[in-house]
């Protein structure tokens, strides 16, 4: 039996992740959706062929759905995971975990209570083919000990406006959650460096930023943040070992030449560079809500651990220095 789902948020990773499931992934079938929009997610529900809820809760709650998507604003997540926490039902929920280490730790705490792993969080790149080959040959020694990551992550622009603090809960989080999986490390500080902003950047903020972080075994992990890039969407990431160096381009592997010109096509937004990533995760999720596997993906931990490092790096571009990221001790629900 398919698992049924519903989708909380129908906006662009919302609606993205409903149309996969209904038609990319197996084992899976939209039954409902919901928004504050109600035009826009009654366009998403016809397209799936599922039912509008009138709330969030009312879509949890439901004895017609198995699992749920939470694809709503950011400060939403933390009520949300909670309410499907009580009912019992495994989630993949998007970054944030939520946007304060207090609410995200009250997230942590009551899944611990629970008892079982029913929180994915949304970090699709542990599931994007040139991180998992990057994980691959940084765990088998391809170049001996890792020194130093450097990360690229560039928008083309900031749909929701550009605030600094936003940079690092929603942007270069994703950097915070794929450096922790490469080295399999915790990090124990950060400093954001801030520069000349660029000229579409708001008084009083900051674009681009460079956020550089310490790990407990002194590895070195340094992220340029650039929200407004204008040309497109790019992340790269570069891994220096002590015995060599491996590469990560943005993704576009074809080189085109046509009308004198050579290059690689760029794309817009996160959905064209990460549209494997985002779909190997759904299915990974998939398989796992219905008893095919374990756990997978990243977990409330890890969603707990890359808020407490946004929340240092926010803290950072405050004072211009380098602050501690501290995290308590793991639960053993996550070992």
């Amino acid at each position: 039996m398919d698992l049924r789902v519903g989708v909380i948020g129908t906006g662009n990773i919302g609606t993205s992740h409903a149309l996969s499931l209904h038609g990319e992934v197996s084992g899976a079938s939209v039954v409902g959706v919901y928004d504050v929009d109600a035009d826009r997610a009654d366009a998403v529900a016809q397209e799936v062929q599922a039912d509008v809820y009138p709330s969030p809760e009312a879509l949890i709650n439901s004895a017609e759905v198995d699992a749920i998507v939470i694809a709503s604003p950011d400060d939403l997540h933390a009520e949300q995971a909670l309410t499907a926490l009580a009912a019992g039902k495994p989630m993949l929920l998007e970054k944030p975990l939520a946007p304060t280490v207090a609410d995200a730790r009250r997230v942590l705490d009551v899944e611990v209570a629970v008892g079982r792993r029913l929180i994915t969080l949304g970090f699709m790149r542990r599931f994007d083919p040139g991180y998992v080959q990057l994980k691959e040959q940084i765990t088998t020694g391809e170049v001996g000990e890792v020194l130093i990551v450097h990360n690229v992550h560039r928008n083309a622009s900031a749909p929701y406006g550009l605030l600094s603090d936003r940079t690092m809960y929603n942007m270069a989080i994703h950097e915070f959650d794929i450096s922790r999986w490469l080295i399999d490390e915790e990090f124990v500080a950060v400093q954001v460096i801030k520069g000349r902003p660029g000229p579409q950047t708001p008084p009083g903020q900051f674009d681009p930023m460079i956020v550089m972080l310490t790990s407990t075994n002194g590895t070195l992990v340094d992220i340029e943040a650039f929200v407004n890039a204008h040309y497109g969407y790019e992340v790269a990431c570069q891994v220096v070992g002590s015995l060599g160096v491996l590469d990560m381009s943005d993704g576009s592997f074809i080189t085109r030449t046509a009308r004198n010109v050579r290059g690689q096509s760029i794309p817009d937004l996160w959905l064209g560079r990460f549209a494997e990533a985002y779909r190997a995760e759904l299915q990974a999720w998939v398989n796992a809500a219905r008893g095919r596997t374990g756990p997978v993906g990243a977990s409330a931990w890890d969603g707990f651990a890359a808020t407490s490092m946004a929340e240092a790096a926010a803290r950072s571009i405050g004072t211009g220095t380098r602050e501690t990221i501290d995290l308590p001790v793991r639960p053993a629900l996550y070992s």
